[in-house]
């Protein structure tokens, strides 16, 4: 049998919250970390913030002051989460540098992704935005290039081809047309719920980032290359999110938000490299397990739904 979460004991939520100096971890070394160590910490930090804004929404639509500070307990633990995993990024990496990261993630995950996605539907929402991320990685490298005369290599390894893809200038497209159909809640593969909800989180981070650091670069180029490139990263989040089954309950998305970490940071322990990183994969499955348990919990008591009918038997 493979990896059940449900059926592990993960560490009590009380014992979770980490002091200070736990939090301020040793970041990699921009000159021996491996390429997918990075892409791995960058990708996480996407998922952590998915999981904290989520809960966020969630207490947003209820009046239930229990169920938000339940809510507001393991939301807490997330956003620790988020800045162990986002302080592994050492501070003598460039904007530049993180971004090639950034569209490394976006070219190996979404690859990935659709070659195990079983959805048609979905795997050709994958594919099609694919083509552009493979442009967004080679004009970023271009960039770095010109501006820095580093090679994108030196980031990404041999890991990763960095190639054309569909050109920028004919990416932008109306707002109606990034808008997909979504998959059956009721009947799609659980694969694809997990699918759409990573590829949906690791795309908003970008969006975020670009969103936030677009303006950091120094040369009006650079500027104007990360102005045009996040404009398409919206487009992306609106081109995934759309593909989620809107009909499911809070109660429905916050259990699938939790098993998809569960299954993130299992998935990630299992390749990581470096053992630093891969304690603190092993730390936060931990923790996931026990957000999983609260999540379940919560369902049972406020939908009378059993969760374990909803979540597959084994990873």
């Amino acid at each position: 049998m493979g990896f059940n979460p449900l059926t592990e004991k993960g560490i009590p939520i009380a014992k979770q919250l980490r002091n200070w100096s736990e939090l301020n971890v040793k970041p990699y070394d921009k000159h021996k970390v491996h390429p997918y160590t990075r892409t791995r910490i960058i990708f996480m930090n996407g998922i952590e913030v998915e999981g904290a804004m989520f809960t966020h929404q969630f207490a947003r639509h209820t009046d239930d002051l229990d169920l938000k500070r339940k809510l507001a307990l393991s939301r807490r633990i997330e956003q620790q989460q988020q800045k162990v995993v986002n302080w592994l990024i050492p501070p003598d990496e460039s904007v530049l540098e993180v971004t090639i990261g950034y569209e490394q993630v976006a070219v190996d995950l979404t690859s990935f992704l659709a070659q195990t996605e079983p959805d048609k539907y979905v795997k050709a929402a994958l594919d099609f935005a694919l083509l552009e991320d493979f442009d967004h990685l080679y004009r970023y490298a271009n960039l770095m290039d010109m501006v820095l005369g580093k090679k994108a290599e030196e980031v990404t390894g041999p890991y990763t081809e960095i190639t054309v893809g569909r050109p920028t200038s004919a990416e932008h497209r109306h707002p109606f047309d990034e808008v997909r159909n979504p998959y059956n809640g009721k009947s799609a593969d659980f694969l694809t719920k997990l699918h759409v909800l990573t590829i949906v989180a690791a795309e908003q981070q970008t969006m975020n980032f670009y969103m936030n650091v677009g303006n950091r670069p120094e040369q009006d180029l650079g500027r104007g290359l990360y102005q045009e490139i996040a404009q398409i990263e919206e487009q992306h989040v609106t081109h995934y999110e759309s593909l989620a089954d809107a009909k499911a309950s809070w109660f429905e998305r916050l259990l699938l938000h939790e098993y998809n970490e569960c299954w993130l940071y299992h998935s990630l322990m299992q390749e990581e490299q470096d053992a630093y990183v891969r304690s603190i994969w092993e730390q936060h499955l931990n923790m996931e397990i026990e957000h999983l348990r609260i999540a379940c919990d919560l369902m049972k008591e406020y939908t009378k739904q059993d969760p374990e009918k909803m979540l597959p038997s084994s990873m």
